[in-house]
């Protein structure tokens, strides 16, 4: 298969910094922890590979990492029942910028092969209960990821951003249509049917896709109360609720905006009217806001007094308060407490880093996502003064 590599790092990843290395090999362990490994053909060796799993809030913990070597990786962690795991890698470019999920359980055997590049569509195979109902679901939509997956690679050699948007727009309608009718097809509420509601609510509520939204709300009101009262059913609700409309270029912001600092101290985004403004949307989890934040550094410096910074992290409050407290920015640092259904939502967007201009009227200058170097500067540049 041939590798496209680009100089514009994706825009949506659950991807952190380097980790450290654990120990190779694709020897199986038995115990109350689960056992991965891993056996990819066709794949060059040395790339790192990382495993996560979800958390009931919407956000992602790093739980391990491992180097590929003679096909193999392999992981041991502890295991909670019902919870959903991804294995993702940071090279980007390299493999698409998406996950392999699966589930686990205490003393669970997990099996891993592949035959290229496309991690989505790596071969999962266990025992678990729940992975088998995933199982169900994803088998019908598998063939729609691979084609994703190449767009994506596609969108790298060309940086055609409107086709690449495009195209991902339309291969994820036909994925959130087997997604409603699979939904609808279940008789129990699991956990992959939980978070398979979450994934297609917050997809189809970046995609502005009110088609698919309003499906979704009439299979949500059907869902009994109990599950719609813990964390993940309250960020499924959270993202079908309407969220204000979108906005684009040339609307009015949204100072009425309410966002906490590290410290605990909420305020509103309304104290930065009459002042220049770019907003920044950001992740621990997303390599490409971490590749931004040399360039924001400088420009928070070098225009310091013309534009203000403003960082609006959409990691879970704990998670967003132990980074920053051990990585400070020269910026306004915030958090809406909504995880990814906040703000960023309302902006024609995909996915993070993403960033908004707005002058010191009020008014929306420049909306876009994806990072390479240099873009900020010149953005900046064009829509509101030189940036020497």
């Amino acid at each position: 298969m041939k590798l496209y590599k680009s100089s514009l790092p994706f825009t949506k990843m659950l991807i952190p910094a380097i980790f450290a290395l654990i120990a190779v090999g694709c020897q199986r362990q038995q115990g109350t922890d689960f056992t991965v490994t891993g056996n990819i053909k066709n794949v060059d060796d040395d790339y790192l590979i990382l495993l996560f799993k979800s958390n009931l809030d919407g956000s992602t913990t790093h739980i391990s990492a491992d180097t590929l070597k003679n096909g193999c990786f392999k992981f041991t962690a502890p295991a909670e029942t019902g919870v959903q795991y991804h294995v993702v890698t940071p090279h980007v470019g390299v493999f698409p910028s998406m996950s392999l999920d699966f589930y686990a359980e205490p003393g669970a055997e997990v099996e891993i092969t592949g035959k290229d590049y496309l991690i989505k569509n790596w071969t999962v195979k266990s025992k678990v209960r729940n992975q088998k109902i995933y199982q169900s679901y994803f088998d019908q939509v598998a063939d729609i990821y691979k084609e994703l997956q190449l767009v994506e690679f596609e969108y790298r050699k060309t940086n055609d951003l409107e086709a690449f948007l495009n195209e991902s727009k339309a291969l994820n309608s036909k994925i959130d249509t087997v997604s409603i009718k699979w939904l609808k097809s279940r008789r129990t509420i699991t956990e992959p049917w939980m978070d398979l509601m979450a994934r297609s609510s917050h997809v189809a509520n970046m995609f502005k896709d009110e088609k698919i939204l309003n499906e979704l709300r009439g299979i949500w009101d059907g869902v009994d109360e109990r599950f719609k009262v813990n964390p993940k059913g309250k960020e499924i609700t959270r993202a079908l609720q309407p969220h204000g409309g979108t906005l684009k270029v040339g609307d009015m912001f949204p100072y009425d905006t309410d966002v906490c600092d590290i410290h605990g101290y909420c305020r509103s985004l309304s104290e930065f009217k009459g002042k220049c403004v770019l907003l920044y949307f950001n992740s621990y989890g997303c390599k490409p806001c971490i590749y931004a934040k040399k360039e924001l550094a400088e420009l928070a410096d070098s225009m310091k007094g013309l534009i203000e910074v403003i960082g609006l992290n959409v990691d879970s409050p704990d998670t967003w308060k132990a980074k920053g407290k051990d990585n400070p920015v020269p910026w306004y640092d915030f958090n809406e407490e909504k995880g990814s259904k906040g703000l960023n939502l309302r902006f024609e967007t995909m996915g993070i880093p993403a960033f908004v201009i707005v002058s010191d009227e009020g008014i929306i200058l420049d909306v876009w996502s994806g990072y390479g170097e240099g873009i900020i500067t010149d953005r900046i540049g064009k829509v509101v003064c030189p940036v020497s």
